[in-house]
């Protein structure tokens, strides 16, 4: 039992070290939509606050940095953004619901981003993104889009670690927001223990 946890905490240990990514087939939710459940799918689209939506549902909600700097984007993300640049502010965390993984989300943005009015993001710490981007006045939100996580996917990889609940798959949805006329894109990808899928 010892070795399999000291296996786990390894193999964490190594994912954690730099971005997982979010690399996957994104798609407009109608397309998905006959494929999901109803809880799943109102999940996926709600335009909410998550991190708001998330506390209903808790005595404590934690957000745990597994990665944040300066890293090269993919060039899905740098279409998306509309960037030339390769680099940009990455930063990875898992939502924690009574210390249970509810959500892996990932932020990236244009260093630039950073530096705009009620900007700071990477000086969030242990607060949500959600409680910064929902409490600014201009905030501005895309269509959001969602896609399936399939096991070989480095997501599926670490939800393995963090729950003793597999899924056949997972899912997560993306959108970016416009924060004082320049944009972020937020994944969110929903893991094993986390109530959409019950």
């Amino acid at each position: 039992m010892s070795d399999n946890i000291n296996n786990k905490q390894m193999s964490k240990s190594r994912l954690a070290d730099y971005p997982i990514g979010c690399d996957a087939n994104w798609l407009w939710p109608s397309i998905l939509m006959k494929d999901l459940s109803a809880d799943l799918y109102d999940w996926l689209v709600d335009t909410g606050s998550l991190t708001a939506r998330l506390k209903l549902h808790c005595q404590e909600f934690t957000v745990e940095i597994l990665t944040e700097g300066n890293y090269p984007l993919s060039d899905d993300e740098k279409t998306k953004l509309n960037l030339t640049e390769s680099i940009g502010f990455v930063r990875e965390v898992l939502l924690k619901l009574d210390g249970i993984p509810w959500v892996f989300a990932r932020s990236v943005m244009p260093l630039n981003v950073l530096t705009a009015p009620g900007g700071e993001l990477d000086k969030l710490g242990t607060r949500s993104l959600g409680s910064v981007l929902f409490s600014t006045p201009d905030m501005q939100r895309s269509e959001i889009e969602i896609a399936e996580f399939d096991t070989q996917s480095r997501v599926y990889e670490l939800s393995g670690l963090l729950s003793s609940t597999p899924k056949l798959s997972l899912f997560g949805r993306r959108s970016c927001f416009l924060l004082a006329g320049k944009s972020l894109l937020v994944s969110e990808v929903f893991l094993p223990d986390a109530l959409a899928y019950k």
